[in-house]
């Protein structure tokens, strides 16, 4: 293997290692962001989670993992955004189902 090769090799492993390090960071968002909004408090038909709220949320969830790096306020709105969109494709009032789940949280 010559050394534009081994280069070549590196490069691209470096480009891999990045590209799963964001994934792991915006899968990190978006399960801190659907937590907000699935036992977070709403206003009416909309969760009142923030891009703030996800980014404590996350950062008290896995501070470790992101190495007390906190996510940016632009993966943050992308994971509140992907958490909306999930609780918005449910069918019907999902209203007693967030409840039943606060009251086996408060147990």
């Amino acid at each position: 293997m010559t050394a534009t090769d081994e280069q070549r090799r590196e490069a691209r492993n470096l480009r891999r290692r990045e590209q799963r390090r964001v994934e792991g960071r915006l899968r990190m968002g978006r399960h801190a962001a659907h937590d907000l909004i699935t036992y977070g408090p709403w206003n009416g038909d909309e969760p009142a989670a923030t891009v703030q709220d996800v980014i404590r949320q996350t950062g008290a969830m896995y501070g470790s993992y992101l190495k007390n790096i906190p996510l940016t306020e632009a993966e943050a709105e992308i994971a509140l955004g992907f958490a909306r969109n999930l609780a918005a494709s449910f069918e019907g009032d999902q209203r007693p189902v967030r409840e039943a789940a606060r009251r086996l949280l408060a147990a």
